[in-house]
């Protein structure tokens, strides 16, 4: 009767799925607010933190300042950075005809070299070249319209993110509350050890997202920031959404910056060949002095992961969570790391035999 009873709700379940996604998506839109307000005050938390702890000021007070910095951040952005963005993004659009134009012309401007031409066609590249020629405007318009309409898609929703945030206060008045009652719940389900567990690795876990990503983000926009003020310097007529790319790539680790670069290139081509060499040279220069001097300052060696393990958990979390995936692939690859040193120290604790003391020695040397 069981398995019977388990079968026919199953079946019914599987029957209406389209009925329960809709109640699920409707249970989620209620809560959004809810949802902002927690990622708003999980955001937040560490500059309230500050305040409160190294300035030792009171937390309301912390908290007031903190939300008046945000303030003012958020209004100088919607109303000088993202207007000029989106201005960037049409004018591209409006000029992209003429764009591809100028790389046709090049194009065959390449193709009356004998030599080229001869290569190109023994390669069967020919047709590629003429259809990538012809694709290359359609493509470049769909990505910066799909960004328009991310930028407005995300002022349209934005009551809930504004009904969140001002939720976000009284989360971060009571948060030792909310983290009492996630404790209690967590032993709650999973008992004493299991809770504990879990407990010890989403600390490890917050901790790693604190050391990458939010000192990253402050590094990323250090980099924004004198992108912007190069680019205008040059003269580069979209610096606002080439500056932006700059520091929205540069959160990602290694190959993040070079796609930058390329992009700031790619955009500056079609004004002058010289003038993208010139902001192709530009970028280079700061992200060399981001990857030798701001990056090492700001975060060293606290991740503790090799260039392998963060490029790998990066293409693993891009492939299956897109941004969100590549922003937390350091993070998680540094915290396996941590449980990976911790149980290859325990087996060597527990099979001494297995590994001479000169490879442990020289083990120890190399961690």
């Amino acid at each position: 009767m069981i398995f019977a009873l388990i079968g026919v709700i199953g079946y019914k379940l599987i029957d209406n799925y389209e009925y329960f996604f809709n109640i699920g998506k409707k249970v989620l839109s209620i809560i959004s607010p809810f949802i902002y307000a927690m990622i708003c005050a999980y955001v937040l938390n560490p500059i309230v933190s500050f305040f409160e702890q190294k300035l030792k000021m009171k937390r309301v007070i912390s908290i007031a300042i903190t939300y008046f910095i945000i303030i003012a951040l958020v209004f100088i952005i919607l109303f000088f950075t993202i207007p000029s963005i989106i201005d960037s993004i049409l004018n591209i659009t409006q000029q992209m005809p003429a764009y591809v134009e100028v790389i046709q012309k090049w194009i065959n401007t390449l193709l009356e070299n004998e030599r080229i031409k001869a290569l190109i066609i023994q390669a069967g590249l020919l047709n590629k070249i003429h259809e990538i020629s012809s694709q290359i405007g359609s493509v470049a318009i769909d990505l910066l319209q799909n960004l328009a309409i991310y930028l407005l898609s995300f002022t349209s929703n934005l009551l809930n993110v504004i009904l969140g945030f001002l939720i976000s206060v009284y989360v971060l008045v009571d948060k030792e509350k909310f983290v009492k009652g996630a404790r209690t719940i967590t032993y709650m389900i999973l008992k004493e050890e299991k809770g504990t567990k879990l407990i010890t690795f989403i600390r490890t876990y917050n901790k790693m997202i604190g050391v990458y990503i939010g000192i990253k983000a402050i590094d990323s926009a250090i980099i924004g920031v004198i992108a912007l003020i190069g680019l205008l310097i040059l003269g580069e007529p979209y610096a606002p959404l080439v500056a932006l790319i700059e520091g929205v790539t540069n959160m990602i680790p290694y190959f993040g910056p070079l796609i930058g670069e390329l992009v700031g290139a790619i955009v500056a081509i079609f004004i002058s060949p010289i003038k993208a060499l010139m902001v192709f040279i530009l970028l280079l220069c700061i992200h060399l002095f981001d990857a030798w001097y701001l990056d090492p300052k700001l975060i060293g060696k606290k991740v503790g992961v090799s260039p392998f393990g963060i490029i790998l958990g990066v293409t693993i979390g891009g492939g299956f969570w897109g941004p969100v995936g590549m922003l937390l692939g350091s993070p998680t690859m540094a915290t396996i790391n941590i449980y990976y040193e911790k149980f290859l120290l325990r087996f060597r604790e527990n099979n001494p035999k297995l590994v001479k003391k000169e490879n442990l020695d020289e083990f120890d040397r190399e961690i």
